[in-house]
């Protein structure tokens, strides 16, 4: 059975339909509040934080510092959001406004900023 059949479940359905029903900020913490403990509503936010370190293109290394998730749920994400096949995760994100006119990513070896180049 794959696991993406689990998303099909009638349950999962329901909970997907709530929080499209959720029409303000206040609505949704409060299904999180009742529905989730703290630790998973930081798991979840912790794994945002590093989907979106992921797509900036950054290191396992700054992402494991900044989140403190160990290398094998940062590679795991990576592959769920297919870094390496793909360029985003898919997921939406908030417009950043650019302060130069040029994009550029710094590729760090072993934490040292070796490179820089341009997007």
């Amino acid at each position: 059975m794959s696991k993406r059949l689990v998303w099909h479940k009638e349950e999962v359905q329901d909970v997907i339909a709530l929080f499209l029903a959720c029409k303000t900020k206040e609505e949704i913490e409060k299904v999180f509040d009742r529905v989730l403990t703290p630790r998973e509503i930081n798991d979840i936010a912790r794994r945002h934080k590093a989907i979106v370190m992921i797509d900036e293109g950054k290191s396992y290394a700054d992402i494991k510092m900044a989140t403190g998730m160990s290398g094998t749920t940062i590679a795991r994400l990576s592959a769920k959001c297919g870094f390496g096949f793909q360029k985003s995760s898919g997921l939406p994100r908030q417009k950043a406004v650019s302060k130069t006119k040029h994009h550029y990513r710094t590729i760090k070896y072993k934490g040292v900023p070796a490179v820089r180049v341009k997007r």
